[in-house]
C-alpha cells in the first residue's frame, strides 16, 4: 500500500508586521538546524521556569497557611512570600535581559563537536531580519574543534525570504543560513 506523500505545510506571515515576519524566520532557523542534526538545550527555558515556580510555590504555601490560621498570625509569611515572589520574578526578568537577550536557539551537535546560538532582531519600521550566530565547543570533550570565534552577523531584508502575499520561502531562507553557517564553521586558519 503507497502512503500519501508528506505536503510540507506553506508558512504565512503578515507582511506589514515585523514581529511576525521575524518569529517565521526564527522559526524556519530553529528548523533548518534541527534538521541539520542540532539538538535544542532549554537552559534558558529552564531557568526562569525555575524562578517562576520558585516564587509561585511561595505563593501556593502562603495560601495554604493563610486558608488553616488568621491573617494576623500569618501576615509575616505573606511579606515573605510576596517578596520572594517579587524577587523570582526580578530575577527572571534580569535573566531575560541580561543573560539571554535576543537569543532563540541554542543546539548541540555532538557529532561535529559545538554549540550553536542564535539571536534574531528586527526593529519596528525596518523591514531588516538581524540575525547573529555563534559557536563554541561542547564543555569536556577531549578533542575541541576550532572554529571561528567572532559572530556571523546576517542582515537581509525580509523581502528577500518573503512573497507579496506574505508566504516564507524556505529554499531560499535555507541556502542563505547554510551559508552563514558555514562561514561560522569553518576554522581559523593560523
Amino acid at each position: 500500500m503507497v502512503e500519501p506523500m508528506a505536503t510540507e505545510s506553506k508558512v504565512t506571515a503578515n507582511t506589514s508586521s515585523t514581529s511576525e515576519l521575524r518569529a517565521a524566520c526564527d522559526t524556519g532557523l530553529r528548523e533548518f538546524l534541527k534538521g541539520r542534526g542540532y539538538e535544542e538545550m532549554h537552559t534558558h527555558t529552564d531557568v526562569k521556569l525555575v524562578l517562576g515556580y520558585l516564587g509561585v510555590l511561595f505563593c501556593a504555601i502562603d495560601f495554604v497557611y493563610s486558608w488553616k490560621y488568621p491573617f494576623s498570625q500569618t501576615k509575616w509569611f505573606s511579606y515573605i512570600s510576596v517578596s520572594v515572589y517579587a524577587v523570582t520574578s526580578a530575577l527572571a526578568l534580569a535573566y531575560s535581559y541580561a543573560v539571554q537577550r535576543n537569543t532563540f536557539f541554542v543546539g548541540y551537535n555532538k557529532a561535529k563537536g559545538h554549540i550553536i546560538s542564535a539571536g534574531s532582531h528586527a526593529k519596528q519600521n525596518d523591514p531588516t531580519y538581524r540575525l547573529t550566530l555563534t559557536t563554541r565547543p561542547i564543555r569536556g570533550r577531549q578533542d575541541p574543534p576550532v572554529f571561528n570565534s567572532k559572530p556571523v552577523e546576517v542582515k537581509q531584508p525580509f523581502a528577500e525570504w518573503f512573497y507579496s502575499d506574505g508566504e516564507f520561502d524556505g529554499a531560499k531562507f535555507n541556502a542563505d543560513i547554510e551559508v552563514a553557517i558555514m562561514s561560522l564553521l569553518t576554522k581559523k586558519s593560523d
